[in-house]
């Protein structure tokens, strides 16, 4: 049937549309080949995918490593955190391998807690032959953690058996956990063990002017704390500055004691033991004021 001719305004003549319509290309059917093509160019989309992925992941690695060997531990973690990003599926050992790293950093700045999380991490994608040597490395930032929490006698058998099996860099932590349990024999043991290849260290000086100022030897905590503070090994200063307060508050010099406080609440504020000794020497130092 024709359409009206626009033109036509009585409608007089009508006329053809003989305007071809457009016919749509039959679809082709699904043959082999073509399913192989589409399988092909998806299999391509994942191998470029993964090479550029495990490329960034590589690198990231390789720069937390040269930072961890240079004992930048706070920007081997960052570059830790890069290089696992990226998370996927096939590259579970790659990843392992730099929490690994991870777990290390985290122990060697003292947050053991994030080294337990780490190798819990870790464990997920395990094998059973790997799971008694992550045993024993999540046993030793365990008994760490519970050092660090002053849990000293809960952590001595664990921290004395990895030392036992050889990880002798916890040679003083074994010692001032019987330092801290009044032990001071076998503490005294352990620490000349440490003495034979090492000089005194911070560490060192801290516990023995804790210990002094334990048993009232309080000259000689004073002359550990002193000796302790010009070292270039200031790892262990924060401890020292804390027997600092203890020193003084013995010594009933409560404004100088109170003094020490406030510099040390400034230089860690966030210390609970800090807090406590500021509270407390503030009332005695108001009073001894007045």
């Amino acid at each position: 049937m024709g359409r009206r001719n626009k033109k036509d305004i009585y409608g007089i003549y009508d006329y053809q549309d003989d305007k071809p319509k457009k016919k749509r290309k039959p679809r082709k059917p699904l043959t082999l080949k073509s399913i192989g093509k589409i399988f092909l160019v998806y299999v391509f989309l994942v191998i470029l995918l993964y090479g550029v992925s495990f490329g960034v992941k590589y690198s990231m690695r390789e720069k937390a490593i040269s930072l961890y060997k240079q004992k930048d531990f706070e920007g081997a973690i960052d570059m830790c955190y890069e290089a696992l990003k990226p998370r996927l599926p096939l590259m579970e050992n790659f990843d392992n391998d730099v929490r690994f790293y991870l777990a290390d950093c985290y122990i060697n700045i003292g947050e053991y807690e994030l080294a337990c999380q780490q190798y819990d991490f870790i464990r997920l994608w395990s094998d059973e032959e790997e799971v008694e040597g992550l045993d024993y490395l999540q046993n030793v930032s365990y008994g760490l953690l519970l050092y660090s929490w002053e849990e000293y006698r809960s952590a001595l058998p664990i921290l004395l058996e990895a030392y036992e099996d050889g990880y002798r860099d916890l040679v003083l932590y074994v010692g001032s956990c019987y330092g801290q349990i009044g032990d001071t024999e076998n503490m005294q043991i352990y620490y000349n063990v440490f003495l034979q290849k090492n000089p005194m260290n911070s560490f060192m000086y801290a516990q023995y002017a804790a210990i002094a100022l334990d048993e009232g030897r309080l000259e000689e905590a004073l002359s550990y704390i002193e000796t302790g503070k010009k070292l270039q090994d200031q790892s262990n200063i924060k401890e020292l500055l804390f027997d600092e307060i203890i020193y003084y508050e013995k010594m009933k010099d409560y404004n100088t004691a109170y003094q020490k406080a406030v510099e040390f609440l400034e230089l860690y504020p966030s210390d609970s033991s800090g807090k406590k000794e500021y509270d407390v020497l503030y009332t005695r130092q108001t009073l001894t004021e007045e």
